[in-house]
């Protein structure tokens, strides 16, 4: 894998590396958050049927935007060997919503610089992946993206969580589909 370019993003303090695998351009957007140094790949999906071969499903009465759509992963960068091991990371205090909004702003910027037509990302659903968690990975995505809003409880205290604003703009949508262990997103 060779990096074509690489370009510093002063308006959100962090590096934007562009490359290509398997035969799609994907960009690396790096950040440290939580002692932690954070990757964030988005890959382009120019065409449906890319999209459709991963195992995406367009919303219904959608169809896929003219200009393309872009895949999401992101991961602890401990090295190029250990990406895709999607490790649970704990965090103590709010280290965790700093991530995520973080992951929000790269999907801002890298809107705002390719205008892509939307995004998509997938979740491991249940089972492992939940483990350690006291909130699972689908319904922390579901709050994020404002698909799910139903009162919260903290455990110790017994009282109501303020609800969770949702990190994509006003004028994006989250859709969701659900298959054998993982959840599907589309943002549009």
């Amino acid at each position: 894998m060779r990096i074509e370019e690489e370009i510093f993003l002063d308006d959100y303090g962090m590096r934007r590396k562009r490359f290509v695998y398997d035969r799609r351009i994907h960009h690396s957007y790096v950040f440290v958050a939580g002692n932690e140094v954070y990757t964030v790949i988005v890959g382009s999906l120019a065409d449906e049927l890319t999209f459709t071969r991963i195992g995406y499903k367009m919303p219904m009465k959608s169809s896929f935007p003219v200009n393309g759509m872009a895949e999401v992963y992101f991961d602890v960068f401990d090295g190029i060997d250990s990406l895709g091991d999607f490790r649970h990371v704990r965090f103590v205090g709010l280290g965790g919503a700093v991530v995520l909004q973080t992951v929000s702003l790269v999907l801002i910027a890298h809107f705002e610089t390719f205008n892509v037509g939307g995004f998509v990302f997938q979740a491991a659903s249940g089972g492992v992946v939940d483990i350690g968690r006291r909130t699972s990975l689908e319904d922390t995505y579901d709050y994020m993206l404002g698909l799910k809003n139903e009162p919260r409880y903290n455990i110790c205290t017994g009282l109501r969580k303020k609800a969770p604003r949702p990190l994509i703009p006003e004028d994006f949508h989250a859709y969701k589909t659900v298959t054998e262990g993982r959840a599907c997103y589309v943002i549009l």
